[in-house]
């Protein structure tokens, strides 16, 4: 019988630090200027501000974009968007733009 509870703990504290790493780990891992109290909200690429588009396409010209996001401080104030495309090869890339048109990061 106790052989058998220590085996229950020992998973049970397995599967909870398993499941604590997939939860923690994307929240230590943030892009610049993104923090855990960021949320990413969906948005079309037809909904881009003019500025942010044509700054994501000038960066990366080869790149058909269909994902848009915008990074929500809070969820309340809007601190950037991230356009999301495939390049002419197959390749994902994402370009970071702030509300002005700066390029924040490449990927």
């Amino acid at each position: 019988m106790a052989i058998e509870r220590l085996f229950r703990r020992r998973a049970f504290s397995r599967n909870l630090l398993g499941a604590l790493i997939l939860i923690a780990g994307p929240l230590g891992c943030g892009e610049e200027g993104v923090t855990e109290t960021t949320i990413r909200k969906t948005v079309t690429v037809e909904k881009l501000p003019e500025v942010v588009l044509k700054a994501a396409q000038k960066k990366l010209p080869d790149v058909k974009f269909s994902e848009a996001f915008e990074n929500l401080e809070k969820g309340v104030t809007l601190q950037s968007y991230e356009v999301k495309g495939r390049d002419k090869k197959g390749k994902i890339r994402e370009v970071r733009v702030s509300l002005t048109g700066e390029i924040l990061e490449v990927e």
